[in-house]
Parts: C-alpha cells; sequence; structure tokens
C-alpha cells in the first residue's frame, strides 16, 4: 500500500528527529559552560576579523519587519523545505530519495551528539549588541516551550545551515528546472545570512553546520556508488521499490 510504504520510507528521518528532545533533556538548562563557550567563539572571531554578528544584527535590528520576516523564514523554512526535498525526490526522483533521506538522517544524528557533548550559547543569550530574537518574536513561553522540543544550547554546528545544505545540493543536483538548480546553489546562503543576522548562530556555526551537511552528502554519494541500490540497508534506510525514477518516462518535463 502506498501509505505503509511511504510511513516506512520516512520512519527513519522521524526517528532521527525524536533525538532532538532526548538531547535538550540531556543538555538540560545550565547556561554557564555554553555562554563561556559561546564567549570564547566571539573572542576567536574577533581575533581572525570575522566577527560580522553584530554589524549584521544591528542593521537588520533597523527595521521591525525585516527582523520579524527574517525570525520567521528562520523558523518555518528549516523543516519546511527539508521536507520539500524529501517528498520531492520521494515523488519525482524515487532514485535520489534514499540518499537524501540518509544525508538527514546521519547529519541530525550527528548534529544532537555535537550538541550533547558541547552545548554552546546562541549569541542572542550573550547580551550587549544581540537581541533574544526567538523571545521577542515569539514571546517568552513560546521560546520556553520550543526549547522543550531543542535545546536553546544547540548551536554548534548550526542545524538550520547543514539541512540547508543537504536540500540545496539535493535541488541542485537533482532539480529538472532551471530555477529549481538556481534555488539550491542560492538557498544555503541565504540560510546562513539568516541564521547570523537573527542572532541565532555566530559564523563558525554556519561553516561548521555547511561543512557538516556537505560531508555527509559527499559520503552518502561515495556509500551509493560502492554498494550500488543497497547503499544503505544496513542503516534500514534501503531505497524502497516504487514508481520509474526517470520523469523522462514518467512525462514530467525535463527542465531547462
Amino acid at each position: 500500500m502506498p501509505i505503509l510504504r511511504a510511513s516506512r520510507a520516512f520512519a527513519p528521518l522521524l526517528v532521527a528527529l525524536s533525538l532532538c528532545p532526548l538531547g535538550a533533556l540531556l543538555i538540560g538548562r545550565d547556561g554557564q559552560a555554553p555562554i563561556r563557550r559561546a564567549e570564547r567563539v566571539l573572542v576567536l572571531e574577533r581575533r581572525f576579523d570575522i566577527a560580522v554578528e553584530p554589524a549584521v544584527h544591528e542593521w537588520v535590528r533597523r527595521s521591525a519587519t525585516a527582523l520579524a520576516l527574517a525570525g520567521v523564514f528562520y523558523v518555518v523554512a528549516h523543516v519546511g523545505v527539508a521536507g520539500w526535498a524529501l517528498v520531492w525526490t520521494w515523488c519525482l526522483r524515487r532514485d535520489a530519495f534514499a540518499r537524501v533521506r540518509a544525508a538527514f538522517v546521519i547529519a541530525q544524528t550527528a548534529l544532537v551528539a555535537c550538541y550533547v557533548l558541547f552545548p554552546m550559547a546562541p549569541p542572542r543569550l550573550l547580551g550587549g549588541p544581540f537581541e533574544d530574537t526567538l523571545s521577542s518574536l515569539w514571546g517568552r513561553q513560546a521560546a520556553d516551550s520550543a526549547h522543550l522540543v531543542q535545546s536553546v544550547y544547540a548551536s554548534m554546528p548550526s542545524g538550520h545551515v547543514a539541512f540547508a545544505t543537504i536540500a540545496g545540493l539535493a535541488f541542485a543536483r537533482h532539480g529538472d528546472r532551471r530555477w529549481l538548480r538556481a534555488f539550491g546553489a542560492v538557498y544555503p546562503l541565504v540560510v546562513a545570512a539568516i541564521v547570523i543576522a537573527t542572532a541565532n548562530h555566530f559564523v563558525l556555526d554556519a561553516a561548521a553546520g555547511a561543512l557538516l551537511g556537505g560531508a555527509v552528502w559527499v559520503a552518502t554519494g561515495a556509500s551509493a556508488k560502492a554498494s550500488g541500490p543497497t547503499a544503505f540497508g544496513r542503516l534500514g534506510l534501503r531505497a524502497l521499490p516504487g514508481r520509474d525514477p526517470d520523469p523522462l518516462r514518467r512525462g514530467w518535463p525535463r527542465g531547462g
């Protein structure tokens, strides 16, 4: 049955996403060590003259509308675009679905492990030139509730940029329209700019997230080439039988 097949296909990702609240529970709410780590990162960035976060954040804060739109994008696009990449490959590029899913699952697992081992505060919790944009936009109660699902100290690497990198690479590599390939190339850069502008991540957080997403994408591609269609079978990430993955044979137009 199609619904049962889809449920099995997406189950590994749902399991990986369920690690977030577990990680939040393990990290706890004590912010002393995470804040010290964040302060050290800011000092390191200043030493190498890449600490652009205060200036970028201040520039965006001049417009309440721009800051609000950036905050909404930060919350909505993260899951929305990743979900789009998964549903799109499942429906139209089944040949690429297993790789995209595996990349998200492995990246999510690695991210939670990093957060638990080295929790770090985002810039918005350091005060000074930074505003707590999450609380100011959504309210303190909503922000506190969100922290039950994802720890407030889940900053390094940036999960937003890691997921954006994987989704962007999926669209750029497999997109059958020029606009979709262009979106895939630009989207990770937009997300990196947004997470910095909203004071949710440092430049180094974003760079580490991009590095993680890119490394996982390369690794899953190499694994697929080495092992063929059962590349992810041992992880429960085997490609499932379904519709012909070739969009031309299914009547879907090749773009561009």
